[in-house]
């Protein structure tokens, strides 16, 4: 039976033409697709997309998911979609929007794939740019790939472009659910490929097939690695080149995890047989304590055979693979125990006599050159101060113009939480209103700049980016930059307590235009740390010289309530939480009859303001006061991954950690009862989130913060074991959440996010003395 060929393509905020004319090649294939699976990862192009199809001749399906999706999850879906019927005969091949496929890339493919026996073939690609003219005959020696790397090769650098693959449907179904990830760290193309080493090989069409386009708008894009061939140079080997090297390593130690637990679980059930996967590559990255040298040994192979940057990473991983060893020994082993025992013998001491031993009364006429035991290495200062109030930067005054300097902690993705996120946005909406914005990360070192400026530029609407918005955004890392480009008129907006620090120092040192900065305030920073030098330094930040802008009223309500005069002043500014209320209310829950009820717990056991133990106290006080048992509640926690807790009887706590964005939803729509504290000010996002979901949610009053104001769904109460456990009883016996009670109004909250921006780009616009 011959094959048949299903195409995935995702389609997001396409070039019209430069689509059309990806369909047509599609359409004038040799081998003629079976169907084109168009994801719709804009939820906006699927009118053009089903246009050009059918003007093309193209049997097409349109997946039409509920939110924008990335690169990654359209491919994902797509697969789903496109393997709902498919037997062992189809074939799948992944398909860029922008690109233009050779007559010939479906029938070499499957040509290859019958004649090796392989699950995955791909292929070589033509560099083109915007208009088609041909940039590189040849992707692969443009980018020095290795045209065999094998299983743990890929892990090292994939060769595998994911618009050249052609697989067969075993390899997608094995793939489906993709590993989870936050933001995007590796590609569908990666992961496939890694499936079909372990099966029944990839195979290489040592030809172009597909002209690549480049245009300055790709996801990845090729990369010129034709640099000079070197190994890393041992003087760069510091904190920023291990947490690079740490950042890649830690990728392909996950997708070697991952892939080894995707085929036990498809041996388990069925899909596959036992011993029909080879892992045995894997096994370095696989092992607990060991890894490390095999790892070094293919760097000495990869060099002997001239591969000098597939040396270089492989050198990189090996040396993060003993660090982590040598971590975990000096943990063990090292200073901490030298510590640990000085800390026992000051308890024993301070049992009897009283006080530890002296030290040695040495000799007057002692020889002067030996070294006095009493005397220590002095400590530099700074290990004494929180350098986090010190820029870690000078500016340079080479900028043709004026800009916002937006002080973030991280650039990173996978360390950008809810905080972060409000910052970031509040930066894009400036540059969305026409302001230059400088991201300058100020406590941690960017990993890797392509990776943060395509997760930052990404939360930019398709009309923003129409408009040049983009443009308008740099991104710069102060903890390793040195300099930042900078102009005399730039403005700061400060978004953390030790930035708005930051901002004030380099105002004034360095004789900035405008003496005053914006302060982005999201709860009462003070009240984090016990009374000490961090509690006295974020109660300074607010002495200083700013606008502020509240992130909702309850705060500057508070801040008001302890003394603040700038909280009421005539530019303060308060909006309320970026929540996509209808993201939650308006999906279906699912029918749990028959199951036990699930209650959710928001639980971070290490931030303290979120209540951690007073959370557990409550649901064990809760589940023994109404004898619940396992056959009636299921209790999971989400936020940071914890071990499991047992309460009451049987019942456990189990955590899931932090989920993928995406999936999150889901997941509260199949929960009953949710549980989420936050002892300060801030509302925070997940009482909200659950109660439109349709839970019944206890969560605490602190100060002028009363959730329940927002929806009958929300209990708030005494932030105690035994009050919470009280509203959670009554949560329970309370009829199911309504339609109209998951509709929330957040507008009492403070101005919508949009609305504030606005109000502080005109503010910005003016102090710039540039017209609206």
């Amino acid at each position: 039976m011959p094959f048949s060929v299903r195409v995935v393509l995702a389609v997001y905020r396409p070039d019209p033409d430069h689509f059309e004319t990806q369909i047509r090649s599609l359409a004038a294939q040799t081998h003629p697709p079976e169907r084109v699976y168009l994801v719709i990862a804009d939820r906006s192009s699927g009118p053009l997309a089903e246009r050009l199809a059918g003007a093309a001749g193209l049997a097409c399906a349109l997946v039409e998911p509920d939110s924008d999706l990335d690169a990654v999850r359209a491919f994902e879906a797509g697969l789903a979609a496109a393997l709902e019927d498919a037997d062992d005969d189809t074939l799948i091949a992944a398909c860029d929007q922008d690109d233009l496929w050779h007559p010939d890339r479906l029938a070499a493919g499957i040509e290859a794939l019958e004649k090796t026996g392989a699950d995955m073939v791909h292929s070589d690609a033509r560099l083109v740019d915007g208009t088609g003219a041909v940039i590189h005959e040849s992707m692969f020696r443009f980018e020095r790939r290795r045209k065999d790397p094998g299983l743990r090769g890929l892990l090292y650098r994939n060769n595998i472009t994911g618009m050249t693959l052609l697989m067969r449907a075993r390899v997608g179904r094995i793939a489906l659910p993709f590993p989870a990830q936050s933001g995007v760290h590796f590609y569908h193309d990666l992961w496939f490929g890694l499936i079909a080493a372990a099966l029944g090989g990839v195979t290489l069409v040592d030809r172009p097939l597909v002209d690549y386009r480049q245009h300055g708008g790709n996801v990845v894009g090729a990369v010129d690695r034709g640099g000079r061939w070197r190994l890393p140079r041992w003087r760069k080997l510091d904190e920023v080149w291990m947490r690079r090297e740490a950042a890649s390593y830690a990728l392909a130690r996950y997708l070697a995890h991952a892939l080894y637990h995707r085929m036990i679980e498809a041996v388990a059930d069925g899909r596959l047989k036992e011993g029909q996967a080879t892992l045995s590559p894997l096994r370095p990255f696989l092992r607990r304590y060991r890894g490390g040298g095999r790892i070094f040994l293919d760097a000495l192979g990869l060099a002997a055979r001239l591969h000098g940057q597939l040396a270089r990473i492989a050198l990189g991983f090996s040396v993060v693979a003993l660090g982590r060893n040598v971590w975990i020994l000096r943990e063990a082993l090292g200073p901490g125990r030298n510590e640990a025992l000085d800390r026992f013998d000051t308890r024993l001491y301070s049992l009897s006599p009283g006080m530890p031993p002296a030290a040695p009364n040495l000799p007057e006429d002692r020889d002067p050159g030996a070294p006095d035991p009493r005397e220590q290495e002095p400590a530099p200062f700074q290990l004494y101060t929180d350098q986090r109030k010190e820029p870690s930067w000078t500016p340079e005054f080479t900028a043709d113009g004026p800009a916002v300097n937006v002080l973030i902690p991280t650039l990173n993705p996978t360390e950008i939480f809810a905080g972060i996120v409000t910052a970031l946005d509040i930066g894009l909406g400036l540059a969305e209103r026409g302001l230059n914005v400088r991201f300058i990360a100020t406590d941690l070192p960017v990993s890797a700049f392509s990776t943060s400026r395509a997760f930052v530029k990404r939360r930019l609407s398709e009309q923003a980016v129409a408009a040049g918005a983009a443009d308008r955004i740099e991104l710069y890392c102060g903890v390793t930059g040195g300099t930042v480009p900078s102009h005399r008129d730039d403005l700061f907006i400060a978004t953390a307590w030790w930035s708005a620090h930051v901002a004030d120092k380099l105002i004034r040192r360095h004789g900035y235009t405008h003496t005053r900065f914006s302060y982005l305030i999201q709860d009462f920073e003070p009240n984090f740390y016990a009374w000490g030098p961090e509690f006295a330094d974020a109660w300074a930040s607010y002495e200083l010289d700013f606008r502020p802008v509240f992130n909702t009223t309850l705060i500057r309500d508070y801040v008001a309530a302890q003394g603040f005069g700038f909280a009421h002043a005539p530019d303060a500014l308060a909006f309320h939480p970026a929540i996509d209320i209808s993201r939650y209310a308006a999906g279906t829950r699912p029918d749990r009859a028959g199951k036990p009820r699930r209650l959710a717990l928001y639980g971070r056991p290490e931030v303290p303001r979120n209540m951690y133990a007073t959370a557990i106290e409550a649901v064990a006080r809760f589940t023994k006061s109404l004898d619940l048992t396992p056959d009636d509640i299921e209790i999971v926690s989400v936020g940071l991954r914890h071990g499991p807790v047992a309460v009451y009887e049987k019942n456990v706590v189990r955590s899931l950690g932090k989920l993928a964005w995406e999936d999150y939803p889901g997941f509260l729509l199949d929960c009953d009862l949710g549980l989420s504290l936050m002892y300060s000010p801030h509302p925070s996002h997940p009482p909200i989130e659950m109660a439109a979901s349709g839970m019944r949610v206890v969560t605490n009053h602190f100060g002028p913060k009363d959730l329940s104001t927002l929806s009958p769904a929300i209990l708030s109460t005494e932030a105690t074991g035994p009050a919470v456990a009280e509203a959670l009883e009554r949560a329970w016996t309370m009829p199911p959440v309504t339609p109209t009670e998951r509709r929330i109004d957040l507008g009492q909250l403070g101005l919508s996010p949009d609305a504030m921006v606005e109000q502080l780009a005109r503010a910005l616009r003016r102090e710039l003395e540039v017209e609206s």
